[in-house]
C-alpha cells in the first residue's frame, strides 16, 4: 500500500469519528421548547422597538439643537 492511500485512509478515518462525535453531542444538546422561543423571540424584538425609538428620539434633539446652534453661529 502506498504512503499516500494510507494518509487518505487515516484523514478518512478521523472525518468520519469527527462526525460520530459530533452527533452524539447533538444529542446531548436540551433544545428550548417553542413557547420558551417565542417568549424570548417577542422579549428580544420589544426591546429593539424600545430602543430604536430612543436613538431615533436622541438623534432628532440632537440634530434639533445642532441646528440651533449653527444657526446662532451664522
Amino acid at each position: 500500500m502506498s504512503a499516500g492511500v494510507k494518509v487518505d485512509k487515516m484523514a478518512e478515518n478521523k472525518l468520519l469519528k469527527y462526525f460520530k462525535e459530533l452527533k452524539a453531542e447533538f444529542k446531548k444538546i436540551t433544545w428550548p421548547e417553542r413557547r420558551e422561543i417565542v417568549n424570548t423571540t417577542g422579549i428580544v424584538l420589544a426591546t429593539l422597538s424600545i430602543f430604536t425609538v430612543l436613538i431615533w428620539i436622541m438623534d432628532s434633539v440632537f440634530g434639533f439643537v445642532l441646528k440651533k446652534i449653527l444657526e446662532y453661529i451664522r
